[in-house]
């Protein structure tokens, strides 16, 4: 019974958490158009309560489900990492609920919905026992074309904010008349550019996170490749997080999203090139007998 009602609350929680960060991740993209005049002016939009709603009972049956599992796999969640993430997470989110209320932090839901689907999954996966799981071939490409995809449109992004940096510099020097070919996009074009092009990775590279949740068992006994690149992916999709919310709950624009962009756009980099350097070692690694 106990395992019953463990794996109807995984799922329940899975689902909302999913319709929550989907709810926050719209409501973040869509912020653009209905800033006016100024920032504060535009009442909450009702998208916002219903996140918020679904995130608050995904919320409340991860509780249930943690609780549930610790029965069943008799593991206290503080002797845990995995279970303490999962309780961490609903303690953010249980602070976050009232505190929307009297302060404008609502974009924040788009952090703390997805690292709440992250953590319950982490938790189901980790505590299954026996060998790893088998990952199917589709189930690989998605996980794969979604890293891809986003990492791309990250790499887009981040030329997109160096080409902003570049043309602000040009400005302030007066310099735009000296380069008459191949003269950069206005200022505004490039910053609308670098939004529009983490609104559409932020999505695959968080699909690419949860996928890779099934493998996070194998980072425990991981090599130093393997968590490395696991810890810059995480970094990597917690800075665009911060930029789109930056710019949404307090009106990042311009330089300062172009720098965080370019950390994210940084951590990208780091990610391909541990990737790189990992087939060269390879090669370049002595062999004896031919």
């Amino acid at each position: 019974m106990t395992r019953a009602l463990s794996t109807g609350t995984f799922f329940v929680a899975v689902l909302l958490y999913g319709v929550a960060s989907a709810l926050f991740f719209l409501d973040i993209a869509r912020k653009e158009t209905r800033i006016t005049a100024s920032i504060g002016s535009v009442p909450p939009p009702r998208r916002s309560s219903w996140a918020a709603m679904s995130l608050g009972v995904a919320a409340a049956f991860h509780l249930a489900y943690v609780t549930f599992a610790s029965l069943v796999a008799r593991v206290c969640p503080v002797n845990s990492v995995h279970f303490s993430l999962s309780v961490a997470s609903i303690l953010a989110i249980a602070v976050y609920l009232p505190a929307r209320r009297r302060v404008r932090i609502d974009a924040i839901g788009v952090l703390l919905a997805p690292l709440g689907l992250v953590f319950v999954l982490g938790t189901f996966f980790l505590g299954q026992p026996g060998p790893a799981h088998t990952i199917s071939p589709a189930f690989l490409a998605l996980h794969v074309l979604a890293n891809l995809a986003g990492t791309a449109l990250f790499l887009l992004a981040g030329g997109a904010a160096m080409l902003y940096l570049v043309q602000e510099k040009r400005l302030k020097k007066k310099r735009t008349d000296r380069l008459r070919i191949g003269n950069l996009p206005p200022l505004e074009v490039l910053d609308q550019a670098v939004h529009r092009f983490l609104v559409a990775g932020f999505p695959l590279l968080t699909l690419g996170v949860l996928t890779g949740t099934i493998w996070a068992k194998s980072l425990e006994n991981g090599t130093v490749e393997e968590i490395l690149r696991a810890v810059l992916g995480y970094a990597t999709w917690l800075v665009i997080a911060a930029v789109l919310i930056l710019r949404a709950a307090a009106g990042w624009r311009g330089r300062r999203a172009a720098y965080g962009t370019i950390a994210g756009f940084c951590c990208v980099a780091a990610v391909l090139v541990v990737y790189l350097v990992r087939p060269v070692v390879e090669l370049g690694s002595p062999r004896i007998g031919g």
